[in-house]
């Protein structure tokens, strides 16, 4: 669907300004101030430079599934809209949101969990999520969040949201679930990367039922693939143990809570 760029939703309006922590090389911090926009496509150059970036700079390459620059143009306001933190003309930071379409075995992760064909054209996908390396620390990915899902629901169209995660993407993990999201599957997608699928009702949020969890290391796949196969979802994650403010895969725990 053609993304409708209203009075509300304008690529000139900015959703959210203020002032932001920036790393320089000597690790000094500078303040900096940034808007937080919807991105025309004038912007796809920046967009793809900042997700060499990231991939460039990350541990574990498989954590980010790359979009050629043609599929991230479609985001572009044909189908669906990308978010991103500004200051002045460099982009810091910015957010993917994506319609799919109803038969889209690929992306339409709906198909992935099981939804009726009824609602297939009712999802809406966060994709991709980038930080400057030197913003993090910021919050600025949760921001985006929040943002992108108010102008999901407000435009009426998609209820639900879902999501792809690695699960040795703590940090992602842990801001989707904060978001309101919850796992529902742990799958292999994007040819044979292991990822999380995650999903926000936004007319029916779930409810648990109280005092009823179990938890899992965030790398014994086993046990989590067992427990979201018997009806759990994964609701939160938290470090464990003397080490906990240095959090690493070994000492993160998985929440599952059972569905009322």
């Amino acid at each position: 669907m053609q993304f409708s760029r209203n009075k509300l939703f304008s690529t000139q309006t900015p959703l959210q300004s203020g002032v932001l922590s920036k790393k320089n090389e000597d690790s000094s911090l500078d303040e900096v101030q940034y808007e937080i926009r919807i991105l025309d496509a004038s912007y796809l150059p920046q967009i793809m430079e900042l997700q060499r970036l990231i991939i460039e700079n990350l541990l574990h390459k498989e954590t980010l599934h790359p979009f050629p620059a043609d599929f991230m143009e479609e985001h572009l306001g044909t189908k669906g809209f990308v978010l991103g933190v500004l200051s002045g003309n460099d982009l810091l930071a910015f957010r993917n949101v994506y319609f799919p379409d109803a038969d889209d075995s690929e992306w339409n992760l709906g198909i992935d969990l099981g939804f009726p064909p009824e609602i297939l054209n009712m999802v809406a996908n966060l994709q991709m999520v980038c930080v400057h390396p030197s913003c993090r620390g910021n919050a600025i990915a949760a921001t985006m969040n929040r943002h992108a899902i108010s102008i999901i629901r407000e435009l009426g169209i998609h209820n639900h949201v879902c999501a792809t995660v690695s699960p040795y993407n703590f940090w992602n993990i842990r801001i989707l679930l904060d978001s309101g999201f919850i796992i529902k599957k742990l799958t292999e997608k994007y040819g044979g990367k292991l990822r999380y699928i995650v999903h926000q009702d936004l007319r029916s949020p779930v409810s648990f039922e109280s005092g009823s969890t179990q938890s899992a290391v965030l790398t014994d796949f086993i046990k989590q693939k067992k427990l979201l196969s018997c009806g759990w979802h994964g609701t939160d994650l938290h470090a464990e143990g003397k080490d906990a403010v240095t959090p690493c895969y070994e000492n993160m725990l998985l929440t599952f809570s059972k569905q009322k």
